[in-house]
């Protein structure tokens, strides 16, 4: 009998524990305090609406093969204008415009400048509409959150930005889209680079708009689609990406840039008939939004350009044009710029005769780029040490000069353009600059645009001699 007794109270301790236990889970599971994850409270879907999805962490995709991993020492102003901090803040920046049900448009957005926000957009499964030539994308616009309108997020078509010449995608959306809810989101089996050309005379001009669509591709290549949680572009696009020029102008001499960006036939935008397949479609930044334009009135600061390398050894590898090595000659290879048109170099063969005079080791001929292709022009730059020309656009060829390599500039009087001397230095080329007298019209008056210049010949001589000098003293081979 006393054996027994110890044993029923050490169970009935036992079973009070239990029971203290079981009413304490109780009490906690119709309260807050519950661990949600082990037993979820019943949910009233009308009262208590489920939340939203949650964006996913941005996966970090590396960068093209073209752009070297190493680390900047410019300061940020310029790493996010001229470096791979650009294309990072554009692929941080996509904002999807389209309801929930179709996210179908998405746009990508800079903000280096305090004068306009610049974009770039992406569609999916667009149809083109041959009635009314343009491509009908399946995308119902919504509104933005308080949070988005709060932090500044630009609206969309009404912050879609036109730029000079009628170009950009402000323009595109405008006059060769439509962005209809009642279209559903096809599947798309091709990729369209819809672009507007500024023109196809002006070098430079062109190749803003061939770099910022260079840049363009590259940022969607680091950037995840929501839709497919996948790049937007893959390598294996390429076979299926045309590209569609929704200008009237003619091909110019710089078509065969554009075909850098793909392998299927150019095309005009009213080329296209009813039977284009379903295509995704990017609509690029524009040229007149290109980084280079900005701060091209000051001297910058900025010593490096990844963004700049990456095209300029792109452009290289697609004309197949390789960097002939210097080999200690002792010569220098100069070459002058001939302008055909306006801002001539007054008695310009008498000049450069005198400096072939001069100046020891040096080889300067006139060249006069408008007769040549644009590969041969392209070649004969590679193959040259110092570039000399009078402002303008044949100077764009400071992009494909080999490395370290030197830079003369004559100015028209007055003129204070900043914009060749920073490209310059951003490609570690030495550069060198004079102004010289222009010679207005009849009346006097002068215009920088169009007047020739003139420059004494003991100037002359003395900037190329400088110039040569600085390419035997900087290490570069000579």
């Amino acid at each position: 009998m006393h054996g027994i007794l110890p044993r029923l109270s050490r169970r009935l301790r036992v079973l009070c524990l239990v029971v203290v236990v079981l009413t304490t889970l109780a009490i906690l599971r119709q309260s807050d305090l519950f661990l949600p994850w082990r037993y979820p409270k019943p949910h009233d879907s009308k009262a208590n609406p489920q939340p939203q999805p949650q964006p996913q962490p941005q996966r970090t995709l590396e960068l093209p093969p073209e752009y070297t991993s190493r680390p900047s020492s410019d300061g940020y102003w310029c790493q996010e204008r001229f470096g791979v901090k650009f294309l990072e803040n554009v692929r941080d920046s996509s904002v999807s415009y389209c309801a929930h049900s179709s996210q179908s448009f998405n746009c990508f957005w800079s903000t280096t400048t305090n004068e306009r926000r610049d974009a770039m957009c992406y569609g999916v499964g667009a149809v083109y509409d041959a009635d009314i030539s343009r491509f009908r994308l399946g995308c119902q616009l919504r509104d933005l959150s308080s949070e988005e309108i709060e932090k500044g997020t630009p609206k969309v078509p009404d912050s879609l930005t036109q730029y000079w010449y009628e170009t950009g995608p402000g323009n595109i959306v405008e006059h060769n889209m439509v962005l209809d809810a009642t279209n559903s989101v096809e599947t798309p089996r091709a990729t369209t680079i819809l672009v507007k050309r500024e023109g196809t005379s002006n070098l430079w001009h062109s190749m803003m708009e061939l770099m910022s669509l260079s840049w363009t591709l590259d940022a969607l290549q680091m950037s995840i689609n929501p839709r497919t949680q996948s790049p937007y572009l893959s390598p294996a696009a390429a076979s299926s990406t045309q590209l569609v020029f929704a200008d009237e102008h003619e091909d110019g001499p710089f078509i065969d840039m554009w075909k850098l960006f793909t392998k299927m036939p150019i095309r005009r935008l009213h080329e296209l008939t009813r039977s284009e397949p379903a295509t995704n479609l990017i609509i690029p930044f524009s040229g007149g939004s290109n980084t280079l334009w900005q701060g091209d009135w000051v001297d910058l600061d900025c010593r490096e350009s990844a963004l700049v390398r990456a095209f300029a050894s792109r452009v290289l590898q697609h004309f197949n044009i390789a960097t002939p090595a210097r080999g200690n000659t002792g010569v220098v290879n100069a070459k002058f710029i001939h302008r055909g048109g306006f801002r001539k170099l007054i008695n310009e063969t008498e000049l450069i005769e005198s400096v072939k005079k001069a100046v020891p080791h040096i080889r300067l001929e006139i060249v006069d780029f408008a007769k040549f292709s644009i590969a041969e022009q392209f070649k004969m730059v590679r193959e040259t040490d110092l570039l000399v020309g009078v402002h303008g656009a044949g100077l764009t060829h400071i992009m494909f000069l080999p490395p370290g390599s030197a830079v003369v500039e004559i100015l028209p009087s007055g003129f204070a353009h900043r914009g060749f001397r920073n490209l310059a230095q951003m490609l570690g080329h030495d550069y060198f600059r004079a102004h010289a007298k222009m010679h207005g019209d009849a009346s006097g008056e002068s215009q920088w645009q169009f007047d020739a210049v003139e420059i004494e010949e003991h100037r002359l001589v003395d900037l190329l001699h400088n110039a040569t000098r600085s390419l035997f003293n900087n290490g570069s081979g000579f």
